[in-house]
């Protein structure tokens, strides 16, 4: 009995080691993100998070158990190999995820999830971030770990001095089929009413420091098991309360501003990359790297109080062209069944008339975009494997400058009235952009620049020639970004990491130099733009007019951990995940109700009941 009970010891030690390795590890990696924080801190990161870790642990140990039963039982060495075959899985699963989630870290900003499986299928575009160096030293280092871990620690440290088929005993067979339900425990944290969770590890006001006590592998097996239900175990309000706040936030007059000179524009609708808010300043004295837009938006309307719904790509699809918000920690193109059952702007076009068309640089496959889309009803959907393969590449496709030029030459084809989409890819991480620097500089942030600029170039361009074009009168431009680019001093949770600028342009557009000051979202875009034309959008729920006077200046976002919510005087940030606000502005806020929670509420059942 004592070989396998001192088995038992070091292979939980073992695998309880492997996960503070890790932590530690991230910790060091990105400690420029926790400049401000303590040391003690830090550590504590570490302690609280063996929560998740023991909980992890807990869920490993399933089969090991079984396995020890069964050699206690039976004298045979075939428990021990198994075990072994086991352990090297596990290594080399643990090892890959916890890798990953230090690559991925740099970029999402949050612990690994079920997210990940959306872009397994298009690797291409999952890891266009990273140069192959980087490629290969990563690699190495899961191969170096597997290595370490498994030859030179589990079989000369944990396994060796064990001899399962030596004798059989009893005494360890009880003692073990004991110790088998008794995982239940650490697996869901103890005897709490609520099992564990990753808000449960949340401690501090830094929200790097947060996700550093989360174990990603568990925070992956904790967001799969969830499944495609999202966490709605708090109700806030009664339905009839809730009711009353959304038929408030959404009660439309007509007195709305007619801006458009023609029913049946053809209408080109542009999402740009990482297009901060910022982009349109000077960059906090660094330089403007986006004057083109800056000037578009003074010849036209500019909505200057406009914010993403999420920090996707995959969320503003949804939200642009199904009028649908951002939900916490998943995304409604990911499950067809529900995307089918959304209002498609397309489909509302198409309906009066509108031949289509859906033009990325990249792998359209990525994140079920394409099925979205094809769904939706675009006739024609280009990506990178219609354009010339002598084109250079970068490291997420076609660089932007060609893609506008496709624009050009479909838009110049097309039958109107037309309505044409876009989604441009250069201003993405790592921001190779086939153009010298302006910017100067090593960092990100002067990256991040030159690829705007660049971009911004390419747009330029692509407005002075199509001036020229027949259908320059009849055609109304729109350029939206997909989400922001976190800059270093904003926060995760913050307002400003969410402030896009929406451009309104194009011979179609009948006023000039105005500003749009009502705060609205991607999900406000369909029913503003069919408005214009004409076309009755009430079926998109989510949607309001942004120039109709009646309408309410508010907008809704989420971030992995939770939701803001803005208004004119206020903004409200809640974390799901602990179950409590993070901001808390009730200054202006009428109702006892909070809209925030009511929104929440409301969009976490209508994204159940579909």
């Amino acid at each position: 009995m004592k070989p396998r009970f001192l088995f038992y010891l070091r292979y939980i030690i073992f695998l309880l080691g492997i996960q503070i390795i890790f932590s530690i590890l991230f910790l060091s990696v990105y400690q420029n993100l926790a400049q401000d924080v303590g040391i003690w801190d830090k550590f504590l990161a570490v302690v609280v998070g063996l929560k998740l870790d023991i909980s992890l642990t807990g869920y490993l140990l399933g089969i090991p158990t079984l396995l020890l039963i069964i050699g206690s039982i039976f004298r045979s060495g075939i428990p021990k190999k198994i075990i072994g075959v086991y352990t090297f899985l596990i290594i080399l699963c643990l090892v890959m995820a916890y890798i990953v989630n230090l690559v991925i870290y740099k970029y999402w900003k949050f612990p690994i999830d079920k997210t990940i499986f959306d872009y397994v299928t298009t690797p291409g575009e999952m890891m266009a971030s990273l140069s192959t160096f980087s490629l290969v030293i990563f690699s190495g280092i899961i191969i170096l770990g597997v290595y370490a871990l498994y030859f030179q620690i589990y079989r000369k440290w944990v396994i060796k001095p064990l001899a399962i088929n030596q004798k059989r005993s009893w005494l360890a067979s009880i003692l073990f089929l004991f110790i088998l339900p008794s995982l239940i425990l650490p697996v869901r944290g103890g005897f709490a009413t609520s099992p564990i969770q990753t808000g449960s590890v949340y401690f501090h006001k830094n929200a790097f420091i947060n996700h550093a006590a989360v174990n990603p592998v568990w925070n992956l097996l904790y967001t799969i098991i969830e499944g495609d239900k999202m966490n709605t175990s708090n109700s806030f309000y009664t339905e009839g309360e809730v009711q009353v706040i959304m038929d408030e936030l959404y009660k439309e007059g007509e007195n709305r501003a007619q801006v458009l000179n023609t029913d049946s524009p053809n209408i080109i609708l542009i999402l740009l990359e990482s297009f901060s808010e910022a982009v349109m300043s000077d960059m906090g004295g660094n330089g403007n790297p986006a004057p083109n837009l800056k000037a578009l938006a003074g010849e036209g309307i500019y909505f200057n109080n406009f914010y993403s719904t999420g920090v996707l790509t995959d969320r503003a699809i949804g939200a642009v062209f199904g009028g649908y918000p951002s939900v916490p920690a998943t995304c409604i193109l990911h499950y067809e069944s529900k995307a089918q059952k959304l209002p498609r702007l397309n489909q509302k076009l198409k309906s009066a008339g509108y031949n289509s068309a859906f033009l990325y640089g990249g792998d359209i496959d990525f994140a079920h975009i394409r099925s979205f889309l094809v769904m939706g009803g675009f006739e024609i959907i280009i990506d990178d494997k219609d354009f010339p393969k002598a084109i250079p590449r970068s490291s997420w496709g076609v660089p932007d400058h060609y893609l506008f030029d496709k624009l050009l030459e479909v838009s110049n084809q097309a039958e109107t009235p037309f309505f044409h989409a876009m989604l441009t890819l250069s201003s993405h991480s790592p921001f190779d952009v086939p153009m010298e620097p302006v910017f100067n500089g090593s960092g990100d942030l002067e990256k991040f620049m030159n690829s705007i600029y660049y971009t911004d170039q390419a747009i330029g361009n692509f407005i002075s020639t199509a001036r020229t074009m027949d259908w320059w009168d009849e055609t109304l431009i729109i350029f939206l970004a997909d989400h922001s680019y976190r800059l270093s001093n904003v926060a995760f949770h913050e307002q400003k990491r969410f402030r896009i600028p929406m451009v309104w342009t194009g011979g179609a557009v009948a006023i000039k130099d105005t500003v749009i000051t009502k705060i609205g979202s991607q999900t406000d875009l369909p029913r503003t733009l069919l408005n214009q034309i004409g076309i009755s959008g009430t079926d998109f729920r989510f949607s309001k007019d942004l120039l109709s006077e009646d309408t309410k200046s508010f907008a809704y976002y989420t971030y992995n951990d939770g939701v803001g919510f803005v208004e004119d005087s206020t903004c409200t940030v809640y974390s799901w995940t602990i179950n409590d606000y993070i901001l808390k502005d009730s200054a202006g806020q009428v109702s006892a109700i909070d809209p925030c929670l009511a929104y929440l509420q409301f969009l976490s059942k209508d994204f159940n009941d579909k």
